[in-house]
C-alpha cells in the first residue's frame, strides 16, 4: 500500500517559502498598523476638538491641560491615544495633542495634533471713551484702545511689552506710527485675549473710519510659535 505525504525536504521548502513571504509582508503590515493608529488618533482629536468648541461656547475658555472637565457632559469617556497615553490640551496655542509613537509630547517630531480654536487673528478693535467727552483725547483720563484676538495669549507672552508695537501694528488712516499714538508702557493683557493701550495724543484716530492692521511679515506675534497670527487684515476701530 502506497502512502502519500510530504517528505521532510518538501516541508522545509514550504516553511522557507512561507518565512520569506512573511518577512516580505511584515513591513507592509507594520506600516498599515502605524497608519491605522495615526488615523485613530486624528479621529479622536476631531472628537475632542468638537467637545472643546461646545464647552467654550457654553462655559468660556477651557483651562485644563487634560480632557477631565469634558468627560461626562461633553465626552462619554476620556479617550486614550493608540499608544496608551492620554490626550493633552495645549490651551496657550488652542491645540489637542497626542505624544505619538514615542508617547512623549515634549519631543514634538512625531506628535499628532489638531486645533480646537480658530486661527490666531485680530478680530475686534474698540475705542473706549473713558472721560466721556465724545472725542478721542487724553483729557483728565486718557482714552484707551482694545485689541481683541481670536485665541488666548500664552501666559509667557512678553513680546508686546518689550518690543516696539510698531513691529506689530499699523494704523490705517494716518501716517503716524502706532507707538506714537498709543502708550507702549501702558500695554496690558485683560481677559486673556485682549490687549489694552492708552491713547497718547488727541485725535489719534477716527473711530468708524480708521483701522488697525497686523503687519503680514510679523505673523509670529505670540509665543509659542503655534500661535501664529494672521496678518494683513485691517480691523475697523469702533466705539465700545
Amino acid at each position: 500500500m502506497t502512502r502519500k505525504g510530504f517528505t521532510l525536504i518538501e516541508l522545509l521548502v514550504v516553511i522557507t517559502i512561507l518565512a520569506i513571504l512573511a518577512g516580505a509582508a511584515l513591513p507592509y503590515v507594520q506600516n498599515y498598523v502605524a497608519e491605522s493608529r495615526i488615523a485613530k488618533a486624528k479621529t479622536d482629536l476631531e472628537e475632542i476638538a468638537r467637545a472643546l468648541a461646545v464647552y467654550e461656547t457654553r462655559e468660556g475658555d477651557y483651562k485644563k491641560g487634560t480632557v477631565s472637565d469634558l468627560t461626562g457632559r461633553y465626552l462619554n469617556k476620556a479617550p486614550i491615544d493608540p499608544w496608551g497615553r492620554p490626550y493633552l490640551i495645549a490651551t496657550a496655542s488652542g491645540l489637542v495633542v497626542s505624544g505619538g509613537p514615542d508617547r512623549d509630547t515634549a519631543t514634538t517630531e512625531d506628535n499628532i495634533q489638531g486645533p480646537y480654536q480658530p486661527p490666531m487673528a485680530l478680530v475686534n478693535v474698540k475705542w473706549v471713551d473713558r472721560n466721556q467727552s465724545g472725542a478721542v483725547d487724553i483729557q483728565n483720563s486718557s482714552d484707551t484702545i482694545q485689541l481683541t484676538f481670536s485665541r488666548l495669549f500664552a501666559p509667557s507672552t512678553q513680546a508686546l511689552f518689550t518690543t516696539s508695537a510698531n513691529t506689530y501694528f499699523n494704523v490705517i488712516g494716518t501716517t503716524t506710527a502706532f507707538a506714537t499714538l498709543f502708550a507702549e508702557s501702558s500695554a496690558k493683557i485683560v481677559a486673556s485675549r485682549t490687549v489694552v493701550y492708552n491713547v497718547l495724543v488727541n485725535d489719534a484716530f477716527v473711530p468708524g473710519s480708521d483701522s488697525i492692521q497686523i503687519y503680514s511679515n510679523h505673523v509670529t506675534l505670540l509665543d509659542p510659535a503655534a500661535n501664529q497670527c494672521i496678518g494683513s487684515q485691517p480691523v475697523l476701530i469702533l466705539p465700545q
